[in-house]
């Protein structure tokens, strides 16, 4: 009898033994998936949304050599001036951890890959609560402004026997001081404040590519031929846009992107931000001179705003008003912004959701490449960078993107509205579609990435995008 009933009372011990560490395991298990679901809602739920603004002047203070076209062009003249905008944006969750961005809008070609690590650096250790990594630039492609590195465009540029010319090494050391000053600036300046949204239309970007009956494409190519086919590709006339606003709903800035390269006066020897200099004076007659104004151009690779067919009648219309071409296009793209402000002003929001992820990922060279006449940046990895505030997603790309790869981005995106960002990060050539390589032509024969690498950026955008909803 007390054999059995010390066995008895080991087996019932043995028995609560083993369902205790169960409910110890199933609590941890609980109390684990209860503080990763804790940490997931904190990230999607609406925080205070901080801003902060700033611009810097980096017109060059010589002449320098012109990049964008293929030939050399030494500037005469200043025109208008350079400008580079800085928008930081900031949220704080409860447990103390934010979520960062710095976003930096250019007057110049392209960014080098170089030159956004190189601002990376100096602003690290002026701004110790802010994630460097969390900091993109972009262009808007003006081709009246210099480069930055020295023999990038293979000696078409060189100005090492041209007295009193800024080299672009020169120039880039510039740029990178005036604008490390007005990111530390942006940065340290935001302040708690709003954000609301609108969707408006300007005819501004028009695709640049002829085709003909034979199956070959031109870019600019004569649409008065008698072999003339058709444009190639599509056109996108929408005007994106981002209000920002500070106490008592005063606007401070405005991101605006359009799928549309600032190459209106591309050939001119002179230093100019080209249309986006109208635009920002358009916009500032029209509302405060106090607002910030953010470009951004959306996937653009076969789009420009110069006119293919139609041309009379447009340049009658346009001296009716007595505007330039790069005033009517500021026009269209104002009358856009303040169409969309009076919806945009009733839909503020202080408290929003930001999260911002920073993806590096490698993409398939085309085979066989052919390089084109300017150096570029690897793309084993790219960088690209995706945002999410409110209903609104951003996605960057270092490339002259087709159109059509952004629109398929757009079109598979969860977000209310999609904002892509070419020419960001870094330089990796034109990016053409399988249609545009086989009408071949410039912007369509030498490139680093094809249409199989393009795929893999839209798939790998999408699914960053969609994951930021999920």
């Amino acid at each position: 009898m007390v054999y059995k009933t010390v066995i008895w009372t080991l087996l019932h011990f043995c028995i609560l033994s083993v369902f205790g560490c169960q409910n110890m395991a199933r609590k941890s298990t609980v109390e684990a998936t209860q503080q990763a679901g804790a940490a997931m809602e904190e990230q999607s739920t609406e925080q205070t949304l901080y801003v902060g603004w700033a611009s810097a002047d980096i017109t060059p203070q010589q002449p320098v050599a012109l990049v964008g076209q293929m030939r050399k062009r030494i500037s005469q003249s200043v025109l208008d001036p350079l400008t580079a905008t800085v928008l930081a944006l900031e949220t704080r969750g409860e447990n103390g951890k934010p979520e960062q961005a710095i976003m930096v809008s250019c007057d110049v070609v392209y960014i080098r890959k170089p030159i956004q690590q190189r601002l990376r650096v100096l602003i690290k250790h002026r701004l110790p609560d802010f994630d460097t990594d969390k900091l993109f630039m972009n262009a808007t492609h003006t081709h009246t402004a210099p480069g930055f590195i020295d023999g990038a465009f293979y000696g078409l540029y060189d100005v090492s026997q041209d007295e009193g010319v800024m080299k672009a090494s020169e120039y880039a050391s510039f740029f990178l001081e005036r604008i490390s000053e007005a990111v530390v600036e942006a940065w340290r300046s935001r302040q708690p404040g709003g954000m609301s949204w609108a969707l408006g239309h300007a005819v501004v970007g028009l695709n640049r590519r002829a085709h003909y009956f034979d199956g070959s494409s031109v870019m600019y190519g004569s649409t008065q031929k008698d072999n003339f086919s058709n444009i190639e590709g599509y056109e996108d006339h929408a005007v994106e846009m981002l209000f920002f606003w500070g106490p008592g709903q005063v606007l401070t800035g405005i991101v605006i992107n359009l799928a549309c390269p600032s190459q209106e006066t591309e050939g001119l020897s002179v230093i100019s931000a080209d249309f986006w200099h109208d635009t920002r004076k358009e916009i500032r007659n029209r509302l405060s001179d106090d607002v910030f104004v953010f470009p951004q151009c959306a996937a653009a690779g076969d789009i420009s705003p110069h006119r293919m067919f139609r041309e009379k009648a447009e340049d009658v219309m346009r001296e009716r008003r007595g505007l330039s071409w790069r005033q009517e296009i500021a026009r269209r793209i104002a009358n856009a912004v303040e169409d969309g402000l009076v919806s945009a002003k009733s839909e503020i929001q202080t408290n929003t959701i930001l999260k911002h992820v920073v993806a590096r990922i490698d993409l398939p060279v085309h085979e066989p490449s052919a390089l084109p006449f300017y150096e570029t940046d690897s793309v084993k990895p790219i960088e690209f960078h995706v945002i999410r505030l409110g209903d609104i997603a951003l996605a960057t790309n270092p490339f002259e993107l087709y159109l059509d790869y952004g629109i398929r981005i757009k079109a598979r995106s969860k977000a209310v509205l999609t904002f892509l960002v070419q020419l960001s990060c870094q330089e990796s050539g034109y990016l053409p579609t399988e249609k545009a390589i086989r009408g071949g032509g410039y912007s369509a024969d030498k490139f680093i990435v094809g249409p199989q690498g393009g795929q893999v950026l839209v798939d790998e955008t999408v699914k960053r995008i969609n994951a930021m909803w999920d």
